[in-house]
């Protein structure tokens, strides 16, 4: 059964458990290809089986909701609340639901698995896009020879933008590819995530050497072959979060303060050093001086902030391509996008000050509990202090990613983004990794000295 502390007061199949999870988050970030291959009636009827899946186990689990992160559920019911001034309430009514319905599952993931077992779910599924997205590349570029488009689309001899395609068939002509998202960008995440998940498992002992070795060549191979300058970024930030994290925990806490002073110091620094520099910057990360035309759509979505600015237009969420004041906002390339391509940005708009403000409130608290799960240092039933265990940077790790993408991109408010963030903010809420429990279903571990990278020297 089900091996969580201490929120899940039924019981729950660990196996059930571990099969949701990493079957929901393969589905939400396999992204496009779900409507790609099997319409979007298709998509919303395996959508809907995993929903009913996930209630099921939320049924048998009965997880108590006192230990959830409140600030998720205000801002949720913000959201909810703009109905009555919305602009399109139908689209309103309908994105909210998705988004509770969402919330939920990523509960039922939080509520029925342990840490460990969560980043193995993790692990498995983004292992898994990254695998079918080359597969699907190789035969796209080998068998078929041809882009290809959505099978629910019919463009006929219609000469269409390049981003209309689920494949360009550019595995080896030098272009990027897109794989199962359908979208280089979202793909390059999938392979950062992956990365993560796969070092921390090998430093945990969850993966053998050669294996790991295996997958972090292919996660590497994925984000040379998107060259995506926004992850590129994350994986950056992402690094220097971790380098940060491990020299703040080598003190004691009580003399932490000299080292967090100094880090302050130093963000503010490099952070107002960016900001001069932003213009050669975004010129060496290949996406021009306005960040491939997002300044551009942030300016427009500004002029509709500009409109509302206390309460925004309505929540939507992900735009709808019916609604003319959002379908005619934003236009490149014979392409319309449909986001603001800013997270925080798009939550303005939305839902005006009052929804940035609860918003702001989940993503920094979620955040702060992420460093304090990478940071504290745990103490087990005697009171003495734990070994460091490298399960404990994953929460902090991928939402440091998440949140750099959301610069650039929505995602963080929808998908497979929006799950796992609340994910890890609802799970960070019920217990911290190093408060946690050892469990029977986390599995055997390797010993430290088989996870060597390097053969050990004989003496």
């Amino acid at each position: 059964m089900t091996n969580t502390w201490p929120l899940s007061r039924g019981t729950v199949p660990e196996r059930e458990a571990f099969a949701f999870g990493t079957a929901m988050l393969f589905v939400l970030f396999a992204g496009d290809a779900v409507p790609n291959t099997l319409t979007w009636v298709g998509a919303g009827i395996l959508w809907a089986l995993l929903a009913v899946w996930g209630a099921t186990i939320l049924v048998r689990a009965r997880p108590p909701i006192t230990r959830t992160p409140r600030s998720l559920w205000l801002f949720l019911a913000w959201c909810l609340v703009s109905l009555v001034w919305s602009h399109w309430r139908p689209a309103t009514l309908a994105s909210i639901t998705v988004q509770v319905i969402c919330a939920a599952m990523a509960f039922a993931v939080a509520s029925t698995l342990t840490w460990r077992r969560i980043l193995d779910a993790v692990s498995l599924a983004m292992r898994g896009v990254l695998m079918l997205s080359l597969v699907f590349e190789a035969v796209v570029a080998v068998v078929v020879r041809h882009p290809i488009a959505p099978i629910w689309t019919h463009y006929g001899d219609r000469r269409i933008p390049d981003a209309f395609y689920f494949s360009r068939a550019e595995l080896f002509t030098g272009g990027r590819i897109q794989g199962l998202p359908g979208n280089a960008n979202l793909l390059a995440m999938v392979a950062l995530l992956a990365a993560i998940a796969v070092a921390l498992q090998f430093a945990e002992g969850r993966m053998g050497r050669n294996r790991t070795i295996g997958w972090l060549v292919v996660a590497v191979l994925v984000l040379a072959l998107t060259r995506s300058s926004t992850v590129l970024a994350a994986a950056l930030v992402v690094a220097v979060a971790l380098l940060v994290a491990l020299w703040i925990r080598r003190v004691p806490t009580e003399h932490r303060t000299p080292r967090y002073l100094f880090l302050a110091a130093g963000v503010v620094v490099v952070g107002f050093g960016t900001f001069l520099a932003r213009s050669p910057l975004s010129e060496l990360l290949g996406k021009g001086s306005d960040a491939t035309g997002r300044g551009v759509i942030w300016e427009r979505v500004l002029g509709l902030v500009d409109q509302h600015p206390v309460v925004g237009w309505g929540w939507i969420g992900y735009w709808w391509p019916s609604i003319p004041t959002l379908a005619d906002l934003a236009h490149r390339k014979g392409v319309t996008y449909l986001q603001a391509h800013d997270a925080f940005l798009d939550v303005w708009m939305q839902t005006g000050i009052i929804g940035l403000v609860l918003f702001a409130l989940y993503v920094v608290t979620t955040l702060s509990r992420s460093w304090s799960s990478a940071t504290r240092i745990g103490y087990d039933h005697a009171h003495a202090p734990r070994s460091f265990d490298p399960v404990s940077l994953l929460p902090l790790l991928v939402v440091v990613a998440l949140l750099v993408q959301s610069v650039a991109e929505s995602r963080l408010l929808y998908q497979g983004n929006w799950v796992l963030f609340a994910l890890i903010a609802i799970k960070s809420r019920i217990v911290l990794v190093g408060e946690e429990p050892r469990s029977a279903g986390d599995g055997p571990r390797t010993p430290p000295a088989r996870r060597e990278f390097r053969a050990p020297v004989v003496r």
